[in-house]
């Protein structure tokens, strides 16, 4: 972990030294000039490795607060200046509807009128804590976790791999507090064994109710009277500005459960693959007998027929058995006789033919 942490920080040591070595890589150095370049990356390395300062994480902490706010606290305060400001004119919104001769439609459109501008004032506001906000504080929450995940195996190494292990989690915490806004963060959270994957899978779904479901049902606090308002306003029919209201809080209850349910899935997946990791090498290890079997048993099979067929029995007349060379004399053997036996039958066969003449 410790490890790790370094060689994110020092992505800039590092390009500099590869930019030096693809310069000089037409020429030979000498095994003094690698050894003083290879001490100088290393100090590279060193020194721009991460620095935690005191109070450094606390004081990350406070600036994101301050960062978030800048792109949130703004559409806070015009979700409440528009509901305000739209109510305040409904009067008037009520008279000016009162021009299509329609009583109903009249309260639709002046409902609208509040609910519309409110809803999308709303949803500006959830747009902003989901893509700014978000991201980086889910984040960094993941690696402070997994980071302290880390203390508690290290304890088995004495106090300094625990030392090391609490200055590691925080040097990652502290890269991921000070990840650019919306960019990519400097540091992620790494689980590493099935306890870390299920604890870090548990946050996720924890965030996933925190997060995008509570903002869904938030966003159906004025997106399902606004949805009945714009249909009574279209329409002017009643039950139909109901349904439509149902059926808004329908669709934002199953998105709110999927969001939920899709995060459980990913998670059991997640822990079942880290579990599979551990398992698939003791397979591995497992079948390496049974395949050694398997071609010893496969160069068995395919070495019989060489035994018994003629065009294989020439190619091995090279080597020697015993079986197979008293096979040979008997078959020698036996030819010489049958055909000492025609020879003599033909003879007898056709000196007899004289005597009965």
């Amino acid at each position: 972990m410790h490890v790790r942490t370094r060689s994110h920080a020092g992505v800039a040591a590092t390009g500099v030294a590869a930019i030096g070595i693809a310069a000089m890589a037409g020429t030979p150095l000498a095994p003094a000039i690698q050894a003083q370049s290879q001490h100088a990356v290393s100090r590279d390395v060193r020194l721009a490795a991460t620095e935690v300062p005191p109070g450094g994480l606390l004081t990350s902490f406070l600036n994101n607060q301050v960062i978030y706010c800048s792109f949130i606290c703004g559409t806070l305060i015009n979700i409440g200046v528009t509901a305000g400001v739209t109510t305040l004119q409904t009067p008037v919104a009520f008279v000016g509807a009162l021009q299509s001769g329609d009583l109903l439609k009249a309260v639709g459109i002046t409902a609208s009128s509040v609910t519309g501008p409110t809803n999308a004032a709303l949803a500006a506001s959830i747009l902003a804590d989901t893509t700014v906000a978000v991201p980086k504080a889910s984040n960094a929450f993941e690696v402070a976790a997994i980071g302290l995940l880390n203390v508690v195996p290290a304890a088995a190494g004495g106090l300094p791999a625990v030392g090391a292990a609490v200055e590691a989690a925080r040097e990652q915490t502290f890269l991921a507090l000070n990840s650019p806004v919306g960019g990519p963060p400097l540091a992620t959270a790494m689980p590493n064994g099935v306890v870390q994957v299920a604890a870090l899978s548990a946050i996720r779904v924890g965030e996933a109710v925190i997060f995008p479901a509570f903002n869904d049902v938030l966003q159906a606090t004025v997106g399902v009277p606004n949805a009945a308002a714009q249909t009574l306003a279209a329409t002017g029919d009643p039950v139909r500005a109901v349904a439509a209201g149902v059926n808004s809080a329908a669709g934002t209850a199953n998105a709110a459960v999927s969001v939920v349910a899709n995060s459980v899935i990913d998670g059991v997946k997640n822990i079942r693959n880290a579990a599979g990791q551990s398992q698939g090498s003791m397979l591995a290890l497992t079948q390496k007998p049974s395949t050694t079997t398997t071609s010893v048993r496969t160069s068995l099979k395919s070495s019989g027929p060489s035994v018994t067929t003629p065009k294989h029995a020439k190619a091995d007349s090279g080597s020697s058995h015993p079986l197979r060379d008293v096979a040979s004399k008997v078959q020698q053997a036996a030819h010489s006789v049958a055909k000492t036996a025609s020879a003599g039958g033909a003879h007898r066969s056709v000196s007899g033919k004289p005597k009965d003449k």
